[in-house]
């Protein structure tokens, strides 16, 4: 068992770092008219996804033409969340002010925790079919892709919006009179749009993000 987990955890942290990653670029922007127009900005930026080069290669070695395929049909449904600002106050150290956002996408994080249950369970079988007969276990073999283009075919596929939750953001006015928010760093903004799934792997491997 601990040797499952030693390798799911190495596939999780792998799965993680690949979406973070696919978040970090994303073009800021700055609103004239006030915070409430930073915020719808830069969350409106925040549905069209550049990879970097690095996350392109992983990819590139990772997944099929049809996983790659999937797993754009995954990055294009992301974008398309909807929100409501519902709320606004003066941040507690006095500088700017903290948006409330109310985002509603997909459950994101419902299709990982069942294409993941259902990968294990897939491998867990064959591993008890290929025990020795002195009933050792032998180490499992997890077919990366096999995951990751199960995993993006069922997320491009999620129907309902049934995702809804409040996060935060925080926006500051520069010296210039311009506003600028935190959105495209902030984590639970990223967790958001992606369906609550960030937390989900997190937690599975056992690490922060």
């Amino acid at each position: 068992m601990t040797r499952n987990n030693n390798v799911s955890n190495r596939i999780a942290v792998f799965l993680l770092m690949l979406l973070t990653a696919s978040f970090i670029l994303l073009p800021g922007c700055s609103g004239s008219k006030g915070d409430a127009s930073a915020v719808r900005e830069d969350l409106e930026s925040m549905r069209y996804v550049e990879l970097d080069s690095a996350t392109e290669a992983e990819i590139e070695s990772i997944l099929s033409d049809q996983g790659k395929e999937y797993f754009e049909m995954f990055l294009a449904k992301a974008g398309e969340f909807e929100y409501e600002l519902t709320d606004s106050r003066e941040a507690e150290s006095g500088d700017g002010t903290i948006i409330t956002v109310q985002i509603k996408t997909y459950d994101f994080a419902s299709e990982y925790l069942r294409s993941w249950s259902e990968f294990l369970e897939k491998n867990g079988s064959e591993a008890a079919e290929n025990r020795t007969e002195s009933g050792d276990e032998p180490e499992p073999e997890y077919d990366q892709a096999e995951l990751y283009e199960t995993l993006f075919k069922n997320l491009s596929s999620a129907k309902d919006k049934s995702y809804i939750t409040e996060t935060e953001i925080h926006c500051a006015e520069s010296e210039d009179g311009s506003w600028h928010t935190d959105a495209k760093t902030n984590t639970a903004v990223k967790n958001a749009i992606l369906g609550g799934m960030l937390n989900e792997i997190a937690s599975l491997a056992g690490v922060s993000y």
